[in-house]
């Protein structure tokens, strides 16, 4: 009997560790997720049990006492780590053969859903403690996602392997998150990012027309701008954004130079709904701060938490566009 209950339990074990390791990209990212917020409560508990040297993030909630300042603007940045865990959960039922993409089991795949956790984890640190370093979180987990594309994007076009597209990808981002901490560039490269990304996506439908390559992403930017900055005019977006449109000019030319990208996706449905997910949050990004027309600071219903569900729904939109790609080459 004692033989039978050793072999069975050497099956559960077996089964268990079959279990994980087939799902071994959602666990690994997940265990990670839990140390680093096990990292915030050893902070916060080795600070005397409080956070010093705050400033509230001017996004209207009104602040809190204790661990989280910012209830609202804190707690509804899990969704962005639901959608990052979710897609590495699903990632048990995709293929590993083929060409890696975001359409099977790859790094490409694991970046992108680590891209998304990064966002909420650092934006749960920003709006939860209100500190210096949960700022420099926020903007560097900001600029992880977005560009993130952009470096897919490269890597189909250039026929980048796994390695070379992490190495590209995780080193410039490296170098953006302490040009963050010392100067403050986050907002600057999302912006500029944005349209990087627009003026890719646009290439690859219309690669032979280089000035559409070009005024998408100028277009709406400038859209983008006079709908966000109150009273500014398109002048102002040019002044303010000169270098950032010089970048988006070079850049249709060389899309437009380089070998023919041979790739195919869908936009509807999911490009598009991503697409208006982000333009409603953009909306209200600037009426959901201090003083602004949505603004009531002791209703838990913020509207920059509603930003951060928005973006959580664009992030999944995209997720699900990138896979609709077929490589022609």
């Amino acid at each position: 009997m004692q033989g039978l209950w050793v072999c069975q339990e050497d099956k559960d074990s077996l089964i268990d560790n079959e279990y994980i390791r087939e799902r071994r990209e959602f666990f690994a990212v997940l265990t990670g997720i839990v140390f680093i917020f096990l990292a915030y409560i050893l902070i916060y508990a080795l600070n005397d049990w409080s956070w010093t040297n705050t400033s509230a993030s001017g996004f209207c909630e009104k602040v809190q006492d204790g661990w989280i300042r910012e209830p609202a603007n804190t707690i509804s940045n899990l969704a962005f780590v639901f959608v990052g865990l979710y897609i590495l959960w699903l990632a048990q039922y995709d293929p590993t053969d083929g060409h890696p993409s975001l359409s099977n089991r790859s790094w490409f795949l694991i970046m992108y859903a680590i891209s998304c956790i990064a966002v909420g984890v650092g934006s749960f640190a920003m709006h939860g403690f209100n500190t210096a370093w949960g700022g420099w979180l926020d903007l560097t987990g900001m600029m992880m996602y977005i560009t993130m594309p952009i470096f897919y994007n490269f890597s189909r076009f250039f026929r980048w392997n796994e390695k070379q597209f992490c190495i590209y990808y995780l080193c410039t981002n490296l170098v953006l998150s302490l040009l963050e901490w010392q100067y403050g560039i986050g907002l600057i490269v999302w912006g500029v990012s944005i349209g990087i990304w627009l003026a890719q996506e646009t290439a690859i439908k219309y690669q032979s027309q280089p000035i559409l390559i070009f005024l998408v992403p100028t277009v709406i930017l400038l859209l983008l701008y006079l709908g966000v900055e109150k009273d500014s005019t398109p002048g102002d977006f040019v002044s303010d954004n000169s270098p950032a449109i010089l970048i988006w000019a070079i850049l249709a030319y060389f899309l437009y130079s380089i070998d023919e990208i041979k790739l195919e996706r869908t936009h509807s449905p999911y490009f598009w709904t991503g697409f208006g997910a982000y333009l409603i949050a953009t909306m209200i990004w600037i009426p959901s701060q201090d003083g602004g027309w949505l603004c009531d600071p002791d209703t838990f219903l913020q509207g920059h938490a509603l930003w951060h569900l928005l973006g959580a729904v664009a992030m999944w939109s995209f997720y699900k566009y990138f896979r609709t790609e077929v490589d022609r080459a």
